[in-house]
């Protein structure tokens, strides 16, 4: 990497983590089976063959949403004005960093399924493979992301702040 290039990562580093105001919610929810490709996650039906396969085996799911919150959008945002290559540094930040804290929270949810002697699944995102963006509206309403965490959806089924991520985690 050179110089400059190493010099625009640590800036981008730094913007979005002096930003970033990091949060997440979860809940627990009863998984019931309906076919092979349907599934009740809490109250939400959902129809997905890919989240189905994903959690067969489980009766129970946590449902979590994170956030780097708007502040990493603001960085990201300023950053154009910048430098094109600082923006697209400044986004990669906080697409890492949120990644990073979906990944805590994986670990912490992890943790509390093992205290009762269970196991949990990969997570799975409204977005992966067959389960439609759509399954977000749910999401956040089940956990009251914009109350919960300060995220909202756009009309277009995105996420607000951009860097956040919604998930769904079975648990055996």
């Amino acid at each position: 990497m050179t110089e400059g290039l190493l010099q625009v990562v640590c800036e981008a580093e730094r913007l979005v983590l002096g930003a970033a105001r990091c949060r997440t919610c979860w809940t627990r929810v009863e998984v019931k089976r309906l076919s092979d490709n349907s599934l009740i996650l809490g109250d939400i039906e959902v129809v997905s063959a890919d989240l189905s396969r994903r959690l067969c085996g489980c009766d129970e799911a946590f449902v979590f949403a994170a956030t780097v919150g708007v502040g990493a959008d603001r960085a990201i945002r300023t950053a154009e004005v910048k430098s094109p290559l600082l923006s697209l540094a400044c986004d990669s930040a906080g697409s890492a960093l949120v990644e990073e804290l979906c990944d805590a929270i994986n670990t912490e949810l992890a943790e509390e399924a093992k205290k009762q002697g269970r196991q949990t699944t990969k997570r799975f995102s409204a977005g992966y493979g067959d389960l439609s963006l759509e399954y977000q509206r749910q999401i956040c309403r089940l956990l009251d992301t914009p109350r919960n965490i300060g995220a909202s959806l756009t009309d277009g089924v995105m996420m607000t702040p951009s860097k956040t991520v919604t998930a769904i985690v079975g648990i055996r």
